[in-house]
């Protein structure tokens, strides 16, 4: 090959790497036509970083939010990526109406088109009516009674995961331990006991079958899945044509064909549990127990009630839509509850004065139960509840939500108009770390959750798990199952910072708010 030749064929490169750049980096007027005020990334972080997933996701969000706080008084931000501009909601008021109040033009999240269609039966991906349907048909599986009856479940996982623990720490020279693959153990085991009517055997087999798949479906979570999603979101007829799958298909075949051997042998030999999956076959054929006393409806219920059900129809559930929201169960799942018992151990090893006053609440509680977790001690330890939610406070699941304006909306007091197919984006970890909500948002401070600050906050300041009809629908099963799992713990376990704990946290960008290099601590047990 001649000189000229190559000189030629690099030039070509180099010309369509910037071509496809400027394209990708384009569409920046979009806002500032529209008056609204702008940030790019490369504002705050440099391109390259950005689009080589060098920057954790939280705190991109993080950056934009404060960028755009600046301006006094402002309600809206927009910003772009990847050409596609996005609509950052900065105000409390403004949140509010666009998850609850006016859920009626914000019905629908950001769609993915997937290559398999089993995907699109997930309750997560659904829009419109179907979503609307399916809701009302599974809202009854998660009421506080029906958490109760599988409350068994999480007690029986939580010693489980005790005697993992204390197996490991006779091994270990220097009593530091790695959590977060525990942590995920014991997030996998109620999920297979509860969703797929299995013992997952994971604690005694580090190897089982169930443990080797459904770590697949955490491995899939990567820079790679970010790229496939993105092209996935903006190419969605390249992305089908090609056949690009977010998860690890086998994995995802495995846990179908476990869910479908667990209704065979319930439908045909009459098998029952006190789980999720018998909870889905009792609403398949309609013989699920209606509502409680003590499923009276509290503010959160209030909220999530759609305004026009009365023309919503319970859909039937096929077994294929039984089975793709066991599958969506473990995949949301997993990561909400693992990542809420890492960083609950982490904070709590980094401030022994939360930790012993901790301690001192659950064992009073649990000598009023002959040193058992029941349901209702559980449910009403309050400073058990206040550090759990300063752990999501600090460290939520989805770092953000994502909503689609279904049609125009003028937002109140204001000239602007949203319109439809606009991509909404409210920053939680951004909110939950602004300092003018939160002070010194940093510090890890359960007293930010007592009932007196509680109420001095504005009630949508505090994002989890969402808010509204869109919320998740199994919030109170994963505040439950880590309720138990924080408790066990602290129960049995002193936790300090060891030789291999970062301090300050370093983030990986595989993944959304995670840990790098894993959670290690020092452990020591109290019995």
């Amino acid at each position: 090959m001649s000189l000229w030749v190559l000189a030629l064929i690099v030039i070509v490169i180099i010309l369509l790497s910037y071509l496809i750049f400027k394209f990708i980096d384009g569409n920046r007027d979009f806002w500032t036509k529209q008056g609204v005020p702008y940030v790019h990334g490369n504002q705050i972080f440099n391109n390259w970083n950005r689009y080589t997933f060098r920057i954790p996701f939280h705190e991109l969000d993080n950056q934009m939010y404060k960028f755009l706080k600046k301006e006094p008084d402002i309600k809206i931000g927009g910003t772009t990526l990847f050409r596609h501009p996005m609509l950052f909601i900065l105000d409390l008021e403004l949140v509010k109406n666009i998850l609850v109040k006016d859920f009626d033009h914000f019905i629908n999240r950001r769609g993915i088109e997937f290559s398999d269609p089993k995907f699109e039966l997930m309750l997560f991906n659904m829009i419109n009516q179907d979503w609307k349907d399916l809701r009302v048909t599974m809202t009854p599986t998660f009421t506080t009674s029906k958490i109760r009856r599988m409350f068994g479940v999480f007690v029986e996982s939580g010693e489980k995961l005790v005697n993992f623990l204390q197996s490991k720490l006779k091994k270990s020279l220097d009593s530091e331990l790695e959590l977060r693959g525990p942590c995920g153990r014991y997030t996998m085991d109620v999920i297979a006991s509860t969703a797929f009517g299995v013992d997952s055997k994971n604690f005694e087999n580090e190897n089982s079958l169930f443990t080797v798949n459904g770590l697949r479906l955490q491995d899939s979570i990567s820079k790679t899945i970010m790229i496939k999603l993105i092209i996935m979101i903006l190419l969605p007829k390249i992305a089908k044509y090609f056949k690009i799958r977010l998860f690890n298909m086998d994995a995802i075949n495995f846990l179908e064909s476990v869910v479908k051997d667990s209704i065979r042998r319930r439908k045909e030999l009459g098998e029952k549990r006190n789980d999720f999956l018998q909870l889905l076959l009792e609403a398949q054929d309609e013989t699920i127990e209606k509502s409680s006393l003590e499923d009276a409806l509290d503010q959160y219920d209030k909220d999530v009630e759609l305004e026009d059900s009365k023309n919503v129809q319970k859909m039937k559930l096929t077994d294929d839509l039984l089975i793709a929201q066991c599958n969506i169960f473990f995949i949301a799942g997993f990561d909400t509850t693992e990542s809420l018992l890492m960083w609950a151990s982490y904070e709590l090893a980094l401030n022994p004065d939360v930790q012993e006053k901790l301690y001192k609440e659950l064992l009073l509680a649990t000598n009023g139960s002959k040193g058992e977790l029941t349901y209702d001690n559980v449910n009403n330890l309050e400073y058990l509840d206040m550090v759990v939610s300063e752990t999501l406070r600090k460290y939520p699941a989805a770092v953000r939500l994502e909503r689609k304006c279904n049609k125009d909306y003028k937002i109140p007091n204001d000239d602007y108009v949203i319109t439809k197919d606009t991509h909404i984006i409210v920053p939680t970890y951004a909110i939950h770390h602004d300092p003018a909500i939160y002070p010194d948002p940093d510090k890890f401070d359960p007293e930010r959750f007592n009932t007196d600050n509680k109420a001095s906050r504005h009630p949508y300041a505090y994002l989890p798990f969402g808010l509204g009809p869109r919320s998740c629908i199994a919030m109170r099963f994963a505040l439950m199952e880590g309720k138990v799992a924080v408790a066990d713990l602290v129960l049995n376990f002193k936790f300090s910072p060891g030789a291999k704990t970062n301090i300050p946290m370093k983030y990986t960008t595989k993944g959304f708010l995670k840990p790098e290099n894993g959670m290690w601590l020092k452990l020591e047990s109290r019995n």
